[in-house]
């Protein structure tokens, strides 16, 4: 035996037309059908009929009417004041949608370890401030203006900024040794003649990071040619966690890692690097020239809480025990 279930939805109550609410409220509220003319810029006359055509429509009487005045009914001010309500409350989600800005994407390029290292961990921030600027972030390889048009804004890694082109540095490379801990020996770091070198690759060519710091504080004995070559900073940096080997590498890159005790400073020395992250505008448009000053000013505003932090952790690491 089968059983037949048939589900009936009550039929959506017809509402009056909003005009002849607006009108009705609005006579309500000044008290005149000819006052509330003036306001909604229509005659005494249709505002009376849009008033009769409520009632019609309600069955009911809203107005008692003299010979120069309207008074409410009782239903007629429960109704007043129901609209008053319900009309404050759509003029103010009526405003609300007219501030809330239109979504915009602004497109950046950046190197990848700076987009993954630096950036990525701060752009809740960015989001937080700008619910309603989306970012593309892309970090390809890009060494001339014109493959940079496709972008808004650039950050690049260079030793100077591009000719012909309006850059602004960031942060020049500040270069430390590190090494994950369990390289150590109880307090002794590990003999650099017998250590893996970690190496980035810039292209086709070798950053010469570790020729610069010999260079400057002189390695003996250490090959600084040979060990492991990397194609990015940050697999290198990963690598060096791992225990892979020894790092000179720009604090700023691992300033999380540091405090975490993922990797340790291999000493207290340090050295200036030739390069520095530079930030350029690219776009023409008049419109995204905004949106780029808006990102420059909030990231200018965390690279001065990064130089804090590094502050704190130079103080943190190079005190005594």
């Amino acid at each position: 035996m089968s059983v037949l279930f048939i589900h009936l939805e009550a039929p959506m109550k017809r509402l009056p037309p909003l005009n002849a609410l607006r009108a009705f409220a609005t006579a309500a509220q000044t008290g005149s059908f000819t006052k509330a003319g003036e306001l909604l810029h229509v005659t005494q006359g249709a505002i009376s009929r849009q008033v009769k055509m409520l009632e019609q429509h309600l069955d009911t009487r809203l107005f008692e009417r003299a010979h120069q005045s309207v008074s409410l009914t009782p239903a007629g001010q429960a109704l007043s004041d129901a609209l008053l309500n319900a009309f404050g409350q759509i003029e103010e989600a009526v405003e609300k949608a007219r501030q809330t800005p239109a979504r915009q994407m602004l497109n950046i390029n950046a190197p990848p370890t700076f987009a993954t290292r630096w950036l990525a961990p701060r752009l809740s921030d960015f989001r937080s401030q700008y619910p309603f600027i989306d970012l593309s972030i892309t970090t390809d390889r890009i060494q001339t203006l014109k493959s940079a048009r496709q972008h808004d804004c650039l950050v690049f890694f260079d030793q100077a900024p591009w000719p012909d082109l309006a850059c602004q540095r960031l942060m020049q490379e500040h270069h430390i040794m590190a090494c994950s801990p369990s390289l150590w020996h109880g307090n002794q770091p590990p003999k650099l003649v017998k250590a893996t070198l970690l190496h980035i690759l810039d292209g086709d060519k070798r950053l010469p990071v570790w020729e610069q710091w010999d260079l400057h504080f002189g390695l003996s004995g250490v090959d600084t040619q040979g060990g492991l070559h990397f194609s990015t900073l940050d697999q290198a940096i990963n690598a060096s966690i791992a225990g892979a080997g020894i790092l000179v590498v720009d604090q700023t890159m691992i300033i999380q890692e540091l405090q975490s005790g993922l990797l340790k400073r291999f000493d207290d020395r340090e050295l200036m690097g030739p390069q520095a992250y530079w930030f350029a505008e690219i776009t023409q448009n008049s419109q995204q020239k905004e949106l780029v000053t808006t990102f420059r000013t909030w990231l200018m505003k965390q690279l001065s809480l990064s130089d804090t932090r590094a502050m704190e952790l130079d103080e943190l690491s190079l005190s005594p025990d």
